[in-house]
């Protein structure tokens, strides 16, 4: 084996991310109206007012979607009169409740089969720009362990996200790595520029120019993908 290590996107790639993502953002919804009632007082052109304060004075925090959701949150409770102490606090706690709710995701069928068949040849990983915590998930049992773009300091397509995972799987050349992902930009180009191998998971079929290793359009073709890359890959190194 020379492919020593498969790292998958999550959202959209593993799993569907819009519905989960509409439900984690009700619930929160639902506990502001509960705890801080003043909230509704801000209009949609205030809050957008307040999340672009908040990104042209935080821009340590732009890639870190849970940083910044908390200090957007924080903003909005002192824009309606909360102390700074008390906003903080319901800030953190609004955020428990979306977190909580952002975790409660359905693998795709396909998704599980897939994960199952391939961690009995390879060591798995996850990188997500996303905030989901897929520890606290029904595939957490396939991953050797998990990045995002908190614990890298940067986000996809950035190649420091991916070399945090290389590096915390033990490969030394980046070519004995694949990642997995639905994102053209995101995904494959970043994974290319850092080195890896790609698997792009094209859901949308339309012809592109693409650099990534190879493409499939469902997720059942994604192992004989990585069998046939690592194929190449021996002979390549033999």
């Amino acid at each position: 084996m020379t492919i020593e290590l498969v790292t998958f996107d999550l959202d959209n790639t593993l799993w569907e991310s819009h519905q989960v993502l509409l439900r984690a953002t009700k619930e929160t919804n639902s506990w502001i109206v509960e705890h801080v009632p003043e909230h509704a007082s801000l209009s949609d052109e205030r809050l957008k007012e307040l999340s672009d304060t908040v990104r042209r004075e935080r821009p340590e925090i732009a890639h870190d979607v849970s940083a910044f959701r908390v200090a957007y949150m924080e903003r909005c409770f002192r824009e309606v009169g909360l102390t700074a102490t008390d906003a903080r606090r319901y800030a953190q706690d609004a955020f428990a409740v979306f977190i909580h709710w952002r975790c409660q995701v359905d693998p795709y069928p396909d998704a599980i089969r897939l994960l199952a068949e391939l961690s009995k040849v390879y060591q798995l990983a996850s990188i997500t720009n996303g905030n989901a915590n897929v520890s606290q998930t029904s595939i957490d049992r396939y991953f050797s362990f998990n990045v995002n773009a908190e614990n890298a300091g940067a986000a996809k397509p950035s190649v420091r996200i991916f070399h945090l995972a290389l590096k915390l799987g033990g490969v030394k050349e980046p070519s004995r790595a694949v990642h997995v992902g639905d994102s053209l930009r995101e995904d494959i180009e970043g994974a290319a520029n850092a080195g890896m191998k790609t698997v792009w998971l094209d859901h949308e079929r339309e012809p592109t120019d693409n650099v990534a290793t190879a493409v499939v359009h469902e997720l059942t073709d994604v192992r004989q993908a990585i069998q046939s890359i690592d194929v190449r890959s021996r002979s390549a190194y033999s």
